[in-house]
C-alpha cells in the first residue's frame, strides 16, 4: 500500500543545536536506509521548509504508523500529514469503470476522443 508522508518541525528544540542536527543526521541516515529496503520509494527536503516528503511503501496504515513513529526525528515533528494513494495503474482502472456507468447512464451523450479535447 502507498502513502504520502509529509512531515514538518515548525522550530527546532530549546536546547543543544549539536544534538538536534545530530538526529536530522540520522533521521537522512534512516531514510537511506529505508530507500535501500524499499520502504521509501522517493522523497526528500521539502525545500524552504523544515521538512520531509516521502512515498511509503508498506502493507498497510499500521506499518506506515510504526514506520513514521520509529523515524529519529518523531518526537520534534510539529505536523504529520499521511494520506493513503491509490496508485496510477488502479486509478486508470477505477476511472475507465466510471466512465462505462456514466455512459450507461447518458447514453446518447457525445463521446470525446482525447484527441479531439486536446483540439479544443
Amino acid at each position: 500500500m502507498l502513502f504520502l508522508l509529509e512531515v514538518e518541525v515548525e522550530h527546532p528544540p530549546s536546547g543543544s543545536m549539536v544534538k538536534f542536527l545530530e538526529r536530522v543526521v540520522q533521521e537522512w541516515d534512516a531514510f537511506q536506509r529505508l530507500q535501500d529496503r524499499g520502504k521509501i520509494l522517493a522523497g526528500g527536503k521539502l525545500s524552504g521548509r523544515r521538512g520531509a516528503a516521502a512515498i511509503l511503501q508498506v502493507r498497510g496504515p499500521e506499518d506506515a504508523d510504526l514506520l513514521v513513529a520509529s523515524l529519529p526525528l518523531f518526537p520534534h515533528f510539529t505536523r504529520i500529514s499521511l494520506t493513503p494513494l491509490v496508485d496510477a495503474e488502479e486509478a486508470r482502472g477505477n476511472a475507465r469503470r466510471l466512465l462505462a456507468v456514466a455512459r450507461r447512464m447518458q447514453p446518447d451523450a457525445p463521446s470525446e476522443s482525447p484527441s479531439s479535447q486536446e483540439r479544443g
